[in-house]
């Protein structure tokens, strides 16, 4: 094995703990060996977790846990919320799949709700794929804000592939916040920005690293590196985040499936 060079490139991240920040607060703390950093900047809130390996169970279970406790913390769920869960990206490129695949395991209820049946530890649920302009378009924010138009929502939960500037940080690394983003800045798109400012609803960002976006200035060229078994973390990480987030709407369902 030998050591990249990076030094001559121009390399871009989605990660907080990838920057610095003058003027913001860092907090680590670590938890079964598993890092956490909580980053303030801009008065916006980050929760960084870093883990070595979600290959076996035990492992997959220990970040699982730790993510809904983090993940919890920025949801401050009521009985009267109505969550939209958003998977931003592309199915048809495994690294920026993400989005899509979490969609797979995510228990939707809003249906059941309209019915007027629903016991309590139930969260209204839907979710929506909106795939990414290129195949569509249309700016996903203008999706997103013409959904929110026509039925009620009060959270907005946004899923997505990232780009970190450290190779290791690839498939080892969970960010959540409740800044927003911009979906495709890392392609260098001027999307339209999902915030609380502009959308005027709550919103928490889940994102995984899945490349390092490279530009190497002097050939004027760029490149995606992505680790060689992204299919597999894929869907582990769309699993572990699709359940996590289960489990923090739904209470009753796992606490029922749980004695079973």
């Amino acid at each position: 094995m030998h050591t990249i060079n990076l030094s001559f490139k121009g390399i871009r991240t989605d990660l907080i703990s990838d920057k610095k920040i003058k003027k913001g607060k860092r907090q680590k703390r670590t938890e079964k060996d598993i890092l956490i950093e909580e980053s303030i900047y801009q008065k916006n809130h980050y929760t960084t977790i870093f883990f070595k390996d979600i290959t076996d169970s035990n492992h997959y279970q220990i970040v699982q846990n730790i993510f809904v406790k983090e993940f919890q913390k920025y949801l401050h769920l009521t009985r009267e919320d109505k969550i939209l869960i958003v998977g931003l990206g592309n199915r048809k490129s495994t690294p920026d799949s993400l989005g899509p695949k979490t969609m797979e395991h995510i228990l939707v209820t809003r249906y059941l709700f309209t019915l007027g049946e629903v016991e309590d530890g139930y969260t209204s649920v839907a979710v929506i794929t909106p795939d990414v302009m290129g195949n569509t378009g249309i700016e996903t924010f203008d999706i997103i804000e013409g959904i929110i138009q026509k039925i009620d929502i009060t959270k907005i939960i946004l899923i997505d592939a990232l780009k970190t500037n450290r190779l290791e940080r690839l498939g080892k690394t969970i960010q959540i916040t409740d800044y927003g983003m911009i979906p495709g800045s890392g392609l260098g798109n001027q999307n339209k920005e999902f915030s609380k400012a502009t959308i005027q609803k709550d919103i928490i960002v889940i994102g995984i690293p899945t490349v390092v976006d490279l530009e190497e200035k002097k050939a004027d060229s760029n490149y995606m590196v992505t680790p060689t078994n992204i299919d597999f973390l894929i869907e582990k990480f769309s699993h572990l985040l699709g359940q996590g987030i289960n489990i923090s709407l739904h209470r009753s369902f796992f606490r029922q499936n749980s004695t079973e």
